[in-house]
């Protein structure tokens, strides 16, 4: 999950999903599941502090199967 923040001096930005450890964000996953939904937690600091965010991902996936065929 990308996420940015700005700040003076600049945060260090990190998130993960609720239950793993921070990261600092990586390339978005070509292949988004179910299993990517969930609470991710975003965190960024720098020598004046810490902002903390909590984002819900839902999935939508498209139901495949017979079409008629």
């Amino acid at each position: 999950l990308p996420c940015a923040a700005s700040g003076n001096p600049p945060p260090h930005v990190a998130c993960a999903k609720l239950g793993e450890p921070l990261a600092p964000p990586g390339p978005a996953s070509p292949n988004v599941t179910r299993a990517h939904a969930g609470t991710y937690q975003c965190r960024a600091t720098n020598s004046r502090g810490s902002a903390l965010r909590n984002v819900t991902v839902t999935v939508e996936c498209e139901q495949h199967g017979d079409r008629g065929m």
